[in-house]
C-alpha cells in the first residue's frame, strides 16, 4: 500500500522517504531536471494534504504553545512588547533554501516537530534590524551588536489559522532562469526554466511574540519598539519583498 500524504505524516520525514526512494528506483541515476519534476509533484502532494479545515486542532495546539513560551519567559523577567495574531495580506515566501527540505529545495522553512511552516525568529528579527536601520531609530541599538547581547527576543512564529476552503500552502513559480552555453547566457538558444516554490497562502494568521528583558533600560520606549516590529511587517518578511510577498496585517 502506498504511502499517502496527510498533516498526521511529517513531511520533512516524508520527502527524504521520496527522495530516497526516487534514487533507488533509478540507480542513483538522477539528474537536476528530475529532482526539479520531484520537487514539483511533492510540493502538489504538499498543497493537497495541508487543506486548512484539516490543520485546525493543529492550530490550536501551537497557538497555546506559544502563550505558554511568553508566560514563561514573562516569569524569568521579559515583558511582551508584541504578542498579537497578524493575518498574511500576500503569499509569504520564507528561507528559499532549508537544511530541512534540501535538495528538492521545495522553498519553505518547515518546523520537523510542528509539521508546519513557519517564520524562523532569525528572519523576523533580521526583518526587524532592517526596518530599524532604514528608519534610523534608537530602537536600533536593542536589538544588540558586535560588543553588546540583545534586550530583544523574538519566537519563531506559526501560523494558528487559514481560510477553511483553501490550503495553507500553494505552489508558486519564480521567475524564469536561462540556461548557461559555454559560461555565457544566450536568450535566443536557452530555454527559460521556470522554477516552483512552495508559498505560505495569503489570508494565514501567524502568532507572532516579541519580548524585551526587564533588566536593563531599553534604548526606545516599548511602545517605539512595537511601532518599529509593524513597520517591519507591514514591509514585509521573507524573501521577494519588493514583489509584494510577506505583507500582514494586524487581524486583532
Amino acid at each position: 500500500m502506498a504511502l499517502e500524504l496527510s498533516p498526521g505524516i511529517n513531511v520533512v520525514s516524508y520527502l527524504r522517504y521520496k527522495l530516497l526512494k526516487f534514487a533507488y528506483e533509478r540507480r542513483g541515476e538522477v539528474t537536476k531536471d528530475d529532482l526539479n519534476r520531484l520537487s514539483r509533484e511533492l510540493m502538489l502532494e504538499i498543497e493537497r494534504a495541508f487543506r486548512c479545515e484539516a490543520l485546525m486542532p493543529l492550530f490550536r495546539a501551537v497557538d497555546s504553545h506559544v502563550d505558554r513560551v511568553v508566560k514563561a519567559l514573562e516569569t524569568l523577567g521579559y515583558a511582551a512588547i508584541y504578542d498579537r495574531r497578524l493575518g498574511l495580506m500576500t503569499r509569504l515566501a520564507i528561507h528559499l533554501r532549508s537544511p530541512y527540505t534540501s535538495p528538492l529545495e521545495l522553498g519553505i522553512s518547515w518546523d520537523p516537530y510542528w509539521n508546519l511552516p513557519y517564520i524562523p525568529a532569525t528572519s523576523l528579527k533580521g526583518a526587524i534590524r532592517s526596518t530599524a536601520e532604514l528608519t534610523r531609530t534608537n530602537c536600533l541599538k536593542d536589538l544588540g551588536t558586535l560588543e553588546e547581547a540583545s534586550s530583544v527576543v523574538v519566537l519563531d512564529a506559526y501560523p494558528i489559522l487559514c481560510p477553511r476552503d483553501r490550503s495553507l500552502v500553494t505552489v508558486d513559480i519564480i521567475n524564469p532562469h536561462y540556461r548557461e552555453v559555454e559560461g555565457e547566457v544566450s536568450e535566443v538558444e536557452s530555454s527559460p526554466t521556470p522554477l516552483a516554490m512552495l508559498t505560505v497562502a495569503s489570508g494565514t494568521a501567524f502568532h507572532i511574540a516579541i519580548l524585551a528583558t526587564k533588566r536593563k533600560r531599553l534604548s526606545c520606549a516599548e511602545e517605539a519598539l512595537s511601532r518599529l516590529v509593524s513597520e517591519a511587517l507591514r514591509r514585509g518578511i521573507g524573501a521577494k519583498t519588493s514583489l509584494g510577498y510577506g505583507i500582514f496585517k494586524s487581524v486583532e
